[in-house]
């Protein structure tokens, strides 16, 4: 029988589970979490409850042609793959529409059940079959929601993260790039609400900028929205002991708001982290280069008053592994 939520334990990286269990986000948390760096509690809703939503929906017709489809787009000819993907359409409205809406499943519900009922509040994130492989990335094409209020608002952003699987960008992400279409996982974590105190942001074990050699992190307050989607943080290069910084205050960033999900707001003045502060996070992103044995992209959130936590890692794929 297949589990629904795959738990989070300790052991080795042969004892993980499988990708097409959790996904590769999914997979990476386990990763480290296992090697003993400092992740959130997690739950991942497997890929066997896409599965079976996707049954009771009678999706299964709509996306094995979808599947067939981006399976047979071996060619480098972009104006047909694109050709190919808008006559598919009409099964990706259908998909995206009926997974939106998709009544829980038994199982699924039962699984949802058995949550901690202590956080209000949950991170859910995607966590796709072929997310942060070393070949590609998909970084920024599927769902997160964060601090979404408990109960059915829950199971509605399991959905949005679902149906962001056949968005149309996706399915050109996959032509472009040779990829398969992937199935979904989800990854639950309880959050507390996050406030202008609290900074959030991504980390490079190797910079992508010249100029800025050594680890790269970009932070900002608040949730890691403001980093992800682009709209700005601190720089901060650090090699050694020496930190180099580049402030660059967004516009606004996004912290809870009263009654869940994120509202913007304008950010407090100074620098998101101070240089004490970014060299930790610099040893612990080198740290986790060095487990991993390549050079890796991480996401980071650094609650007031306490140590940076790891959400994400991914191999940078301008380095592969050897």
């Amino acid at each position: 029988m297949k589990t629904l939520f795959t738990p989070m334990g300790t052991g080795n990286r042969q004892s993980l589970p499988p990708l097409a269990a959790v996904g590769g986000k999914g997979r990476s948390l386990y990763w480290l979490a296992t090697n003993g760096f400092p992740v959130p509690p997690t739950w991942v809703l497997s890929t066997a409850s896409f599965d079976l939503t996707v049954e009771q929906a009678k999706l299964e017709g709509a996306i094995a042609v979808i599947e067939k489809t981006i399976d047979g787009l071996l060619t480098d000819d972009w104006a047909a793959a694109q050709r190919a993907v808008e006559a598919l359409e009409p099964q990706r409205s259908t998909v995206v529409k009926a997974l939106r809406r998709a009544a829980i499943t038994n199982r699924v519900g039962a699984a949802l059940t058995d949550l901690p009922l202590e956080p209000i509040q949950w991170a859910v994130r995607s966590s796709a079959t072929v997310e942060d492989n070393a070949r590609y990335s998909f970084a920024g094409q599927f769902f997160t929601l964060l601090s979404v209020p408990r109960g059915r608002s829950v199971w509605d952003a399991i959905r949005q993260v679902w149906a962001s699987n056949f968005k149309r960008e996706v399915l050109l992400y996959c032509a472009q790039n040779k990829a398969p279409q992937p199935r979904m996982a989800v990854i639950l974590q309880p959050m507390a609400p996050v406030s202008a105190l609290d900074r959030s942001g991504v980390a490079f074990s190797h910079s992508p900028v010249p100029t800025l050699p050594g680890v790269l992190i970009q932070a900002a307050f608040g949730t890691g929205q403001t980093v992800v989607e682009g709209y700005g943080g601190d720089l901060y290069a650090v090699q050694g002991k020496e930190v180099k910084i580049q402030p660059m205050p967004p516009p606004h960033i996004r912290i809870t708001g009263p009654a869940g999900d994120t509202v913007p707001e304008p950010p407090p003045t100074g620098l998101a982290l101070t240089e004490e502060e970014a060299r930790e996070l610099a040893d612990l992103v080198l740290a986790v280069a060095d487990r991993w044995g390549a050079a890796v992209n991480i996401e980071f959130i650094w609650q007031a008053g306490e140590g940076p936590t790891l959400v994400q890692v991914r191999p940078d794929t301008r380095f592969p592994a050897a």
